[in-house]
């Protein structure tokens, strides 16, 4: 049932015809603490202006899916739906990944009540790294952004409060 609901989100992203971003991602999750380091990798799929869908290969079944306010994962057998008009602490996180993806830092900073700081990136891109100003009990401390020329994001760090770091590399097609 999760593959098929997967699909059919997949699939009507593509049939809108608005599919903004789609190609491949690895993932490095970083944990502080113990130096543990747990990869993923997998497809990702974004349409603008608030559906995304990240489709792991490796572990095989998991997802993180964004459709409009509605945040579904599976992520190592835990499973959960979250509405963000009624979770501020998903939410936040939900906009930071769109927001990263669609290239509005700027909007992150805000909501995120954040120092965000631009500069040349490699070839021609960005390097985007913004940093709240004060500690929260929950959240990303910070965002490392990396943009192609072009303005496709290439990479993407999301820091926890928790001493949690995870990378994303992306492909892009």
């Amino acid at each position: 049932m999760k593959k098929l609901l997967t699909l059919a989100l997949l699939l009507c992203g593509i049939a809108a015809g608005a599919q903004n971003l789609e190609g491949t991602f690895t993932q490095a999750k970083t944990i502080k603490a113990s130096g543990k380091v747990i990869k993923s990798e997998g497809t990702i799929s974004y349409t603008a202006p608030d559906q995304l869908a990240m489709l792991y290969t490796k572990p095989e079944g998991d997802y993180f899916i964004i459709d409009g306010p509605v945040v579904r994962m599976d992520m190592r057998g835990v499973t959960a739906d979250v509405n963000t008009d009624t979770n501020k602490t998903v939410k936040a996180q939900r906009n930071a990944i769109i927001y990263g993806i669609a290239g509005n830092y700027e909007q992150i900073a805000k909501e995120m009540d954040a120092d965000c700081t631009v500069s040349a990136g490699k070839n021609g891109g960005k390097h985007v790294v913004i940093k709240v100003r004060k500690t929260l009990p929950k959240g990303y401390s910070g965002m490392i952004l990396d943009y192609k020329k072009n303005g496709q994001i290439s990479s993407m760090v999301l820091e926890e409060f928790g001493g949690i770091s995870t990378e994303y590399v992306l492909t892009v097609k």
